[in-house]
């Protein structure tokens, strides 16, 4: 089997196996995989064409069902082909800590991660940042508590992100705001603020208990490690 076809198969899997969905369009199909083919074929000009090539394979091969144009069903991918075919790449037995995610260079030094992990990080919180309560997708950030450039095997661990709003993110980054150990708000004793946000979701909210999802995993011994690096003390 070719390699192209070895990491769609491996996507669309996972891609399943998160979501539950046996339906995908293009558009999601170009969400998850151009990330990952953008690493592992960097070779390729045209993935986006490959990709549809690889589909078109995969059709012929009675592993996908063209439902319509650019919407497809995955008769033949399912959750048991994870861990890859002989000689396939393999995610592994903890999807959960596998998902792809690297850096690749564009005018800049941009970041390469598997849309089913932020898909399965947004389930997880319900699309919802547990501190703001924002509650839009497009307005909540997969936010890494120990920092994606310094802990490369962390960057797909879901015990190192929380789902933040954006703002949100970018004061958690800088700083001003933290988690206990005991997931209470610790707030920068430096931070000031005349935002009504974050003087309403920080600031008036010193030392309240956030309260996490049920199915969020434990982030609590990244959350302590990440408090040590900070430069004021947390309270706990």
């Amino acid at each position: 089997m070719s390699r192209w076809r070895q990491v769609v198969r491996r996507e669309l899997a996972q891609y399943r196996a998160d979501t539950g969905f046996e339906v995908v369009d293009l558009d999601e199909v170009y969400e998850q995989l151009l990330p990952v083919v953008a690493s592992e074929f960097p070779d390729n000009d045209h993935p986006s064409a490959k990709l549809r090539q690889v589909l078109q394979q995969l059709r012929d091969r009675d592993e996908v069902e063209f439902l319509a144009p650019g919407t497809y069903r995955l008769v033949g991918i399912g959750a048991d082909e994870r861990s890859g075919e002989t000689g396939s790449p393999s995610r592994g037995d903890a999807p959960e800590t596998a998902y792809h995610a690297a850096e690749y260079e564009t005018t800049a030094t941009a970041r390469s991660m598997s849309a089913a992990f932020r898909r399965a990080v947004l389930g997880r919180y319900g699309e919802t940042c547990p501190v703001s309560g924002v509650d839009h997708r497009q307005l909540v950030d997969v936010a890494h508590i120990l920092p994606w450039a310094e802990y490369d095997d962390l960057r797909t661990d879901p015990r190192n992100v929380l789902l933040l709003g954006k703002t949100h993110h970018a004061a958690f980054d800088a700083g001003l705001f933290t988690l206990d150990f005991d997931l209470r708000i610790r707030v920068a004793p430096s931070f000031e603020t005349e935002s009504d946000l974050l003087g309403r979701t920080l600031v008036s909210r010193e030392g309240e208990r956030v309260r996490l999802p049920a199915d969020a995993p434990d982030v609590r011994d990244c959350l302590e490690r990440h408090n040590r690096r900070l430069d004021w003390s947390v309270a706990n």
